[in-house]
Parts: C-alpha cells; sequence; structure tokens
C-alpha cells in the first residue's frame, strides 16, 4: 500500500519506492490495541494501510482524543520520535488496522539514499501543522455547535465511523452535550 501512495503522491521511482517500501515491516492491531502508549519512546512511523487510529491523551480514566488517522496516512507520536523523549499521548487502534512501519534508523538512511523523501516528510508535517492549528483555533473560538458543524464540513467521514463517545472527546464536549447539539441540528 506504501508502494502505491508513494507512486501516486511522490516523483520517487519505481526503484526508489521499492527501496524504501523493503524498509518498512507489515503489522496489525485490533480495535483497542496500543501502538504506542503514552510515556514509551516512539522510535517508528507508521503508515496506515486500513482501518483507524485516534491520537489519545488518558487522564484519570477519561480519554481526550488529540486526532484520528486513517488509512493511507502516516502516524506517529511525532513529537516523541523527534525528541526521543517519552510519548505524552498514545497512538491507539480505533477499528481493526492494517499498517507498515519505518525505524527512525531506517527511515535516516532512505533520507540520505532518496533525498527526495525529505520533501515528502515537509509536506507531512505542513499538512500536520496546519491541522493542529486549524483545530486549535476552532477550540479557542467556536462554540460546540459550530465545532461539530465544522466537523460535520470538513471531516464527515468521522461521524460514520468514529463511534460518538470519541467524536465528544475530540470536540471537547461530553457524549450528553453532543446527544444534545445532534438534537438541535436535526430539529
Amino acid at each position: 500500500m506504501i508502494y502505491e501512495y508513494l507512486k501516486k503522491n511522490t516523483s520517487l521511482t519505481s526503484e526508489q519506492v521499492a527501496e524504501f517500501d523493503s524498509k518498512m515491516t507489515s503489522k496489525s492491531a485490533e480495535a483497542g490495541d496500543y501502538v504506542i502508549r503514552e510515556g514509551e519512546v516512539c522510535r517508528k512511523i507508521y503508515f496506515l494501510e486500513e482501518g483507524c487510529m485516534s491520537m489519545v491523551y488518558e487522564r484519570d480514566n477519561k480519554s481526550f482524543i488529540k486526532d484520528f488517522i486513517f488509512e493511507n496516512s502516516f502516524a506517529s507520536v511525532y513529537e516523541s520520535f523527534i525528541t526521543g523523549e517519552p510519548a505524552r499521548y498514545s497512538l491507539k487502534a480505533i477499528t481493526p488496522c492494517k499498517f507498515q512501519s519505518i525505524a527512525l534508523h531506517d527511515l535516516e538512511k532512505a533520507y540520505q539514499n532518496i533525498p527526495q523523501l525529505r520533501v515528502l516528510a515537509a509536506k507531512q508535517t505542513e499538512a500536520a501543522y496546519l491541522n493542529i492549528t486549524r483545530r486549535m483555533e476552532s477550540l479557542i473560538t467556536l462554540s460546540a455547535e459550530q465545532r461539530y458543524l465544522e466537523l460535520l464540513e470538513r471531516r464527515p467521514r468521522l461521524l460514520t465511523e468514529i463511534p460518538l463517545y470519541l467524536i465528544a472527546s475530540y470536540l471537547g464536549i461530553t457524549d450528553v452535550a453532543l446527544s444534545r447539539i445532534r438534537k438541535n441540528i436535526v430539529s
């Protein structure tokens, strides 16, 4: 799957794509499995082929969703991956997932052998920055109902594939508040 993604989204040659793909390891996770737990050091980048994962903070038996990751996307606990410090949140499978991973040392070798991969990494970093900036802005400036409507518009897929209690957590509201918002919108 990473092979097709790279062929479609980069100008890498087939040989370069195959070289990078050869460094990837296939893995899977069941719904509820942790790919990385808070407190562990993340030493890999993942490419999600199937399923959905969440970036989640867990405090006092409550989950706070930072973001969701869908297939054909890269995922990691980036702060930990970059700094080598323990992860401040977990990466968790919401549904059964199939993914590939590459270790930091293999990624660094790939960057040396295929410098164009840095362009892809830069684009991924820019997209992540824009996503988190938009999310922070909406949490600060929009009401819960406005955040829900924005979510409907920008990421409607979430509403069909993610349990509502996780969507409520992502929006920073309770399940009850989300139910009330949904009811008001339908009325």
